[in-house]
């Protein structure tokens, strides 16, 4: 019978024999403190009277409450002995919780002795003091750990700023013209040095334009090289083009096989059995056939591959190219389903697009820094503009990257590395065709934001779309000034910038704006950066 029952049943013969003394006439008087309901009883008797209609006992409910602050004493120690110099914020968060959390069990615990509680507060204080002397080690590690890293950064902030350079000849990058996957780097009178693509390093794209990070280091003691690129790269094109009989010769015969594949276009060559990522795929003949039978299409039109092996020791093969596949191990030929179908032109991703960047040497013992941006057109159309009798406005925007330094020789800030940032141009197509723009919106390489802005001072729009000069001053042909403000307060105007428009649209305007800007704020602060934005629509 549970505590419950019998305290109920208790209570039934209370009363029951208080009626039946009543009943006998006695004359006295009935006795109210017997008739207690279960509730009362139980709570009465020091238990907790339960929502089930349970009643837990005084002793229970110490044994609850021990329960409760031993597990929260547990927890706690557990938390504290895992805080170290290296700990993290949550980590002391939760080791903080926990300590109060044990305090709270121990203040609940209202059945226990001033003594036993007393004692429990004294385990948790011991906790409590060792948490304080764990925090009080990891806030010197941290200043410690701070202060070295200020250190650090005034020795990279002191490099960077001697080692960054205005674009010019003799600080210059440009896409290689011999392969398209290199970008030259040029330091003084030396030869360029080619920095190839990382593909592991992931460089988040900037206003739609692909980002890129390209690396080097070459034997001896050049040091190593990094750039990171930004691309403008169309997407790829489909045109119809001629029906597909008329654009091959078909063979006499059952198969109208067409023996252009003797010499086929890799780019043209797909099947769904064409899957593999690298490398050769063969294919087997089946029994009792002499070719090699598989769907697909060339050149956008659907039909039937066939492939006769050299002889019995060889297998058909497609291997992956640069773009599409290589068939080999036989002779190729194609049959399309309709012959009258047309063909589809795809064009691969632009070979001609604008890029801009930055780029970092490092000399072999790490002393020296050498930094400077870039934009560059590459491919074999300069994507030069005619806009002698444009008129009317154009705004671009874009994105921006760099390199910049903030040196201090009195204790002030020292902050250096690589940013991104937004760019807005406004450009005026009128008689004589002017520019001007702000690069805002900077981040660190720390990921923080920077209150920073470039003011890119008007400047004259060549009929090519070249941008240098003073639309003020027909004979200052140089590139114009900047101004950089840094928290509200405005540098005198010093630097460069310059730049070009391209790729002229239909309507005449030119559709993209690249170019680079040099600023410094000061004795202290230097910045180079290149920018490359579209034209809004």
């Amino acid at each position: 019978m549970t505590r419950l029952n019998k305290l109920t049943a208790l209570a039934a013969v209370v009363a029951l024999s208080g009626g039946l003394a009543a009943c006998g006439g006695g004359g006295g008087s009935t006795d109210t403190s017997m008739m207690q309901t279960p509730q009362e009883m139980c709570e009465g008797a020091g238990g907790r009277y339960n929502a089930d209609m349970t009643c837990t006992s005084a002793a229970d409910l110490m044994a609850e409450q021990r329960m409760a602050i031993t597990t929260a004493i547990g927890t706690a120690e557990t938390a504290v002995n895992g805080i170290n110099d290296d700990s993290t914020d949550a980590q002391v968060a939760a080791a903080n919780m926990a300590v109060s959390a044990a305090r709270t069990a121990i203040s609940n615990a209202a059945n226990l002795s001033e003594s036993e509680t007393d004692a429990h507060t004294g385990t948790v204080d011991v906790i409590a003091n060792q948490l304080s002397a764990a925090l009080m080690s990891r806030t010197t590690a941290m200043n410690e750990a701070a202060e070295a890293d200020r250190m650090a950064m005034a020795v990279t902030a002191a490099k960077l700023h001697a080692g960054i350079n205005a674009p010019s000849a003799t600080a210059a990058a440009a896409y290689d013209t011999t392969d398209d996957s290199l970008i030259g780097v040029t330091i003084g009178t030396a030869a360029a040095v080619n920095l190839s693509e990382d593909e592991d390093a992931m460089v988040a794209a900037q206003h739609g334009w692909e980002g890129m990070m390209f690396t080097a280091e070459p034997d001896g003691d050049a040091g190593t090289y990094e750039a990171a690129v930004y691309s403008h790269v169309g997407d790829p094109t489909v045109t119809e083009g001629a029906v597909f009989n008329v654009a091959y010769t078909l063979t006499d015969g059952e198969t109208g096989d067409v023996t252009a594949l003797t010499g086929h276009a890799t780019s043209r060559v797909a099947s769904p059995s064409f899957d593999q990522t690298a490398g050769a795929k063969e294919f087997e003949l089946a029994t009792n056939t002499v070719r090699v039978m598989i769907s697909g299409s060339y050149q956008g039109v659907s039909g039937m591959y066939y492939c006769t092996p050299t002889n019995a020791d060889t297998n058909c093969s497609a291997t992956v190219a640069d773009m599409g596949f290589t068939l080999g191990g036989g002779t190729w030929s194609f049959k399309p389903t309709n012959p009258e179908a047309k063909l589809m032109d795809t064009s691969t991703p632009d070979a001609n697009y604008a890029s801009y960047g930055w780029w970092l040497h490092k000399s072999e013992d790490g002393e020296t820094f050498t930094a400077s941006a870039f934009h560059a057109y590459r491919g074999t159309d300069p994507g030069t503009v005619a806009i002698a009798d444009l008129r009317g406005s154009a705004t671009y925007t874009g994105g921006a990257a760099g390199k910049y330094a903030l040196r201090s020789l009195t204790g002030g800030t020292n902050d250096a590395g690589h940013f991104t940032a937004d760019v807005t141009l406004e450009a005026t197509f009128a008689a004589d065709h002017s520019i001007s723009g702000t690069v805002s919106n900077f981040t660190g390489a720390d990921g923080e934001s920077r209150d920073w802005s470039i003011a890119l001072n008007p400047s004259v729009i060549a009929d090519a779309g070249a941008i240098a000069g003073d639309p003020e001053d027909s004979t200052d042909t140089d590139p114009q000034m900047t101004v950089w403000t840094m928290g509200g307060t405005a540098a005198d105007a010093d630097g460069s910038w310059s730049g070009d428009l391209r790729e002229q649209g239909d309507d005449g305007v030119p559709a993209i704006a690249t170019g680079t800007f040099y600023s410094t704020f000061g004795l202290d602060g230097k910045m180079v950066g290149a920018f490359g934005a579209n034209v809004d629509e």
